[in-house]
């Protein structure tokens, strides 16, 4: 886990312009919020939107532009950091 100077937990926002790399949250509550990613160094667990839209920069937003190539080109599945990257296979 990486070491945030600033930690949130149980906050709330709303209507508020978010940067939130950098920064922690936990169990917050975000409404009617733009929030603002650019390199992803970011936690948010357990965390809850409504109605917010998320804003890619710098980064990340090459990243969004790639996950938008693949998606539009057939099925992609993005992989959890625990789970294997190839499939084992039967092979006798």
């Amino acid at each position: 886990m990486a070491d945030y100077r600033v930690m949130y937990k149980n906050s709330q926002f709303k209507k508020e312009k978010l940067e939130v790399d950098g920064k922690s949250y936990t169990a917050c509550e975000f409404e009617d919020c733009i929030i603002i990613v650019e390199n992803g160094d970011t936690d948010l667990s357990g965390c809850r939107f409504k109605n917010c839209k998320l804003m890619l920069r710098g980064n990340a937003f090459k990243v969004g532009k790639l996950i938008e190539l693949f998606s539009k080109k057939g099925p992609m599945k993005v992989l959890d950091v625990d789970e294997p990257l190839f499939e084992r296979r039967g092979d006798g």
